[in-house]
């Protein structure tokens, strides 16, 4: 009897987690989280990773417990008997990863735009490199998933060296940081920004949809989610204390999505912009790899149970299926036709209610995974306060 290779190991898994999660959050969010909570932006990152943490603790009992490709669509399937729950469910979490792809690729698209200021059609720029983007990274994760997770070692290595670096040269050259004008904010805009500084965590929960190709999945899928949400959540405190004391606040207002980039400009020398271009683009690549892996196995579940039409089992090419050459066209057009805004906050609701559906599903099956029932019900509470006020802040008039 010939023993189960495993492709993936603790290394390509927590590379692959901060590749999926490492990526907006920090190259286009972060300046408007920074605008929104003002010298609150530490807590917000703290709130929000704190969220994550506590869901990425009933992830890694589900992931221990049930080792299936599919992640989150197979514990709601474990976990509610009914097929409409558990196919609702499903179909918001595979949208919302779907969405977040077209966030970053639109957002790598400014930045590629924002190099060309004199180019004659700056959307048609923009939109071109955001397609071009959605539709390789397809192609790239219907190969192998040990090239995938090679793949993202190398790329989530050269990236977090190039965004240290930033730190380091911040804490180097103190002397450079600015008398800055305090951002204000109000508890209204505060709390909108933790709805959107969770989704810069988003991502974390693809771990779980590689359980299958990893040995000993119990203990390497949850030090893989600990691993990557802990260094996420120091880099992006890192990154912040970078912006808000080394970019003046009428700087920042005007280049809120490149703010990491204007920041390098003005600590590692006359080649930081371009550098920190670079390292964006690694961002944005292994991000979006990331999550079609998520993707591409959740639909291939999905289509198991009969939710998604057969065709999303049907091969078309290595561990790609004619669904998922559906799923890259339709996300392609979307990526081209919706503006950003709508884009992330469709993208960070839709999340917000994926994860409190895996935190239900916990607490249904905390009997079996062994969780326990108080750190589940802390995080139910924690996730839906953010899910509330993120909500309310949408509609209020100061987010206007």
């Amino acid at each position: 009897m010939l023993s189960k290779k495993y492709d993936m190991n603790i290394v390509s898994l927590t590379a692959m987690g901060i590749g999926s999660v490492v990526g907006a959050g920090i190259f286009a969010l972060l300046g408007q989280v920074i605008l929104l909570a003002g010298n609150w932006t530490y807590a917000a990152f703290i709130l929000a990773g704190t969220a994550a943490m506590l869901s990425g603790y009933t992830y890694a009992k589900l992931a221990g417990k049930y080792p299936e490709s599919g992640g989150m669509t197979d514990y709601f399937h474990f976990a509610f008997k009914n097929k409409t729950i558990t196919g609702t469910l499903s179909i918001i979490y595979m949208l919302a990863s779907l969405v977040s792809i077209a966030m970053m690729a639109k957002s790598f698209g400014i930045y590629v735009a924002s190099l060309f200021p004199h180019f004659p059609d700056h959307d048609l720029l923009m939109n071109t490199v955001a397609g071009a983007l959605v539709v390789s990274l397809a192609v790239l994760n219907m190969m192998r998933a040990s090239d995938v997770g090679n793949s993202e070692i190398l790329m989530v290595a050269i990236k977090m060296g190039i965004l240290l670096s930033l730190i380091f040269a911040a804490l180097w050259h103190l002397e450079l940081a600015v008398e800055q004008e305090l951002i204000q904010t109000t508890p209204m805009k505060f709390l909108g920004s933790v709805g959107i500084t969770f989704f810069a965590y988003a991502g974390y929960g693809i771990v779980t949809n590689a359980a299958a190709e990893v040995k000993n999945p119990k203990r390497t899928v949850g030090w893989a989610i600990f691993l990557t949400l802990g260094f996420v959540m120091l880099m992006y405190i890192g990154l912040a204390y970078v912006v808000l004391n080394f970019i003046p606040a009428h700087d920042l207002r005007q280049n809120a999505d490149t703010a990491v980039a204007i920041a390098a400009d003005r600590l590692l020398g006359k080649y930081g912009f371009a550098i920190m271009y670079f390292a964006a683009l690694l961002a944005f690549v292994s991000g979006i790899s990331a999550t079609y892996f998520s993707i591409f196995r959740i639909s291939r579940s999905l289509s198991d149970f009969k939710i998604l039409p057969r065709f999303y089992h049907e091969k078309f090419w290595q561990h790609g299926t004619k669904g998922n050459v559906l799923s890259t066209f339709l996300l392609a057009v979307a990526t081209v036709y919706f503006d950003f805004s709508s884009i992330v906050n469709f993208s960070s609701g839709a999340y917000l209610v994926s994860y409190l559906g895996v935190f239900a599903a916990s607490w249904i099956l905390r009997k079996e995974t062994g969780a326990s029932g108080f750190i589940i019900a802390a995080g139910i509470a924690l996730m839906l306060f953010i899910f509330i006020t993120f909500m309310i802040s949408i509609f209020s008039p100061e987010m206007g």
